[in-house]
């Protein structure tokens, strides 16, 4: 007979009738328990007996005792106070009181002091003895389940993560579910698997940490409960092959859902070791961790949330000052009269602050970066560092290689990989951003800004310093433009470009024509109104051929020009024209013809332009361009150009463009080559607000060129 098949019984009693007594009444309770089923024994009893309380509690701490016999009148104790020093010393081991004591008050007193039973011993027989034995012992597995799940309860209420729900909630379950092996797996959403969170094995000599992560994809009951969100217990595991190829005695199972969060497994070593208490009291459990984890979830996403609108408050601060710097600079840009002036003022606004260290523009030409300006700490790291647009991995060479935004959150990550953030480290730089400065397709450097704390460009700030870049690439466009403009001395280049992929170089190849630009009116829409003359082919030929080419969105035949064989025609195209781009690149068309596929261009370029740099910008655009002719000359049209540029200050852009088609398309002409109906239908607008525009405009030109008021002598002189 093993250990675990005796029921150690301790008795202490000083009557040695009452001592042969219980020795009989056990014999015969034994023998008959035999004929029970095993559900109903608790095992075959071993009596131990002692005369004193003294020896008893001796023999509670030396040895297993499973159910102790306490009489209440005894040689060195009496009374409840025998039971209640009993207590004292233990709570582990049920008591059932005996007395000779017909005195009903005793007993209720004794069960109210921890006693599980009260027998009067002259009412004993067998069955009444082993039942209360039983039943003593039942009663204090189920005190120590209630004290356990209690405590269970109190612990996962302060729990703070799913991990210490699930470890409180196992430790429960060891307490309270005696031979068996207990696991919490939760679901894991980024891995789609369910993690073995935490895990009990130490009655089955194998560690937790051979529990696997079970996947989707394998067919385990842990999944099938999880899925179906039901439980599951399975009377004998060595039916299922996987349990059979393990080396421990598991034989029966429990598998208990926790709405949605995960599954609780309890597996046993005896086949049918499942019965409804281990599931009453599982499910008990269960209730019990799914209210907490739901509880850390919902504090979980509120911590989230906080620290996400934290962060969002945080970004949106840095965001407002950066769009107030932002502003500044822009008021500067509208000011700026050179390229230099706004370049030294991005730089200096932009570390004006403690929160950007450092900035610097940079133009890129023949694979090198060129510094043109820069402000704050540390400006000897552009003598350190490398350049070289192939060479270099800096964030300024990434941008000029790429044409795109580099945002470097950690300076500090890879220092042994690329030199250049040692170097920025020395100087206190932590994390940087390089930006292009382009406008319409066309570079005009590279502005990098460094900060002194690690991830201070988030993606807002990124999308602001992105259209900062437009904006700075923009005014440099528009200083050239105007330096080009009111310049009295100019150089004149004659340029030849092959493959300019236009449309007017396919209109050209298609209808086997000659065409000159004659003049453009930007359209509010993006688009292009565009006015050339063609010769050498049909009005039908050319029409025809425009509708087979993209980009020109429609083309009108205007009439036949001064010269015999030229055909006058407007087109609205979308996209990029040659006139544009050389605008944006700060020249200014005298004129363009396509013959033969070539566009012929002559340009004015102010006399301090940089030829060299001029041309690659176009080259940029149109890497088939060759300069034929450089010619120094004075402009002999300023007032003209002056008086060009008050216009444009005076009308609306609507005006303007109104003003500009309808000179383009012949209404001026006599007999008119388009009547006003046809212009204002060209434009898409009605007759009536056609003839207001128009009106308009011609009223502020007169009053531009006959009014003594500051109209015509201030505004026109100020441009002469």
């Amino acid at each position: 007979m093993s250990d675990e098949d005796t029921l150690e019984v301790l008795l202490v009693e000083d009557n040695p009738g009452d001592v042969r007594l219980i020795e009989e009444l056990l014999d015969e309770a034994t023998r008959r328990a035999a004929t029970l089923s095993d559900s109903d024994s608790v095992g075959t009893p071993r009596l131990r007996r002692t005369a004193r309380l003294a020896d008893g509690l001796q023999q509670l701490e030396a040895s297993r005792v499973d159910v102790l016999l306490l009489d209440l009148g005894l040689p060195d104790s009496s009374g409840i106070d025998t039971l209640e020093t009993v207590r004292d010393r233990t709570n582990e081991v049920p008591v059932v009181v005996l007395t000779g004591l017909h005195d009903e008050s005793v007993g209720v007193q004794a069960v109210q002091r921890g006693a599980q039973e009260y027998l009067v011993k002259d009412e004993l027989t067998p069955p009444l003895l082993y039942r209360s034995i039983r039943h003593a012992i039942e009663r204090k597995k189920f005190d120590r389940t209630q004290a356990a799940l209690h405590d269970a309860s109190r612990d996962l209420v302060q729990a703070e993560s799913k991990a210490e729900v699930s470890q409180f909630a196992v430790d429960a379950a060891a307490d309270v579910f005696e031979h068996c092996c207990i696991g919490i797996f939760l679901f894991d959403a980024e891995t789609n698997a369910l993690e073995p969170t935490a895990v009990y094995t130490d009655h089955f000599e194998m560690d937790s940490g051979d529990v696997p992560t079970l996947h989707p994809n394998e067919s385990t009951i842990t999944w099938q409960a999880f899925v179906d969100d039901e439980t599951i217990v399975c009377e004998d595991l060595q039916e299922i092959d996987y349990f059979r190829r393990l080396d421990v005695p598991l034989r029966s199972g429990l598998w208990v859902p926790l709405d949605g969060h995960g599954v609780l497994v309890i597996v046993s070593e005896e086949a049918g070791g499942i019965d409804q208490q281990t599931q009453q009291l599982a499910d008990h459990l269960a209730a019990t961790a799914e209210v907490a984890l739901d509880r850390v979830e919902r504090e979980e996403s509120l911590r989230r949330q906080e620290r996400e609108l934290a962060t969002q408050n945080r970004q949106l601060e840095e965001l407002n000052r950066t769009n107030d710097l932002i502003r500044e600079i822009d008021q500067v840009l509208v000011q700026a009269t050179t390229r230099d002036a706004i370049e030294q003022a991005v730089c200096e606004l932009l570390t004006r602050t403690e929160r950007f260290a450092f900035a610097w523009i940079g133009e890129v030409a023949d694979g090198e970066i060129t510094p043109r300006s820069w402000a704050g700490a540390g400006p000897d790291y552009l003598d350190i560092v490398s350049l070289s647009v192939s060479d270099s991995a800096s964030p300024a060479a990434t941008t000029a290689s790429t044409g795109a935004t580099t945002v470097v959150s950690n300076v500090a990550s890879g220092l042994r990989d690329e030199p250049w953030r040692k170097a920025a480290i020395a100087r206190g730089l932590q994390s940087a951003i390089s930006i292009p400065l382009q406008y319409n397709e066309l570079p005009y450097g590279v502005l990098t800004v460094f900060a002194t704390e690690p991830d201070a460009f988030s993606d807002r700030s990124r999308r602001v310093f992105e259209q900062l870049g437009e904006t700075i690439a923009y005014a440099m466009n528009s200083v050239e433009t105007r330096r080009t403009l009111l310049t009295d001395t100019v150089v004149e280049l004659e340029l030849e470009i092959r493959e300019t992929g236009g449309q007017f170089e396919q209109l050209a190849r298609e209808a086997g024509c000659h065409l000159r630009y004659g003049g453009l009116v930007p359209q509010t829409d993006g688009t292009t109104r565009i006015f050339f003359d063609a010769t050498d082919a049909s009005s039908d030929v050319v029409v025809d051929a425009a509708a087979t080419i993209p980009g020109i969105r429609d083309i009108d035949y205007i009439g036949s020009g001064d010269d015999a064989g030229r055909l006058r025609f407007e087109a609205v195209v979308s996209g990029p024209t040659v006139p544009s781009v050389l605008v944006e690149c700060g020249g200014i068309a005298r004129s363009i013809r396509v013959e033969d596929a070539v566009t012929h261009v002559v340009v004015e370029l102010p006399d301090a332009t940089d030829v060299r740099s001029f041309v690659n910008r176009v080259e940029e655009k149109y890497p088939e361009t060759k300069l034929r002719a450089r010619r120094d000359k004075e402009r002999t049209d300023r007032p003209r150009q002056a008086f060009g540029t008050t216009l444009e200050a005076e009308l609306t852009r609507r005006q303007l463009e109104v003003l500009q088609t309808a000179y383009h398309s012949g209404y001026f002409e006599w007999p008119r080559d388009r009547t006003g109906e046809e212009v204002a239908t060209a434009l898409g607008i009605t007759q009536p607000t056609f003839n207001a525009h128009l009106r308009t405009a011609e009223r502020k030109l007169c009053a531009m060129l006959f009014d003594d008021g500051p109209v015509s002598s201030e505004r026109v002189n100020q441009h002469t």
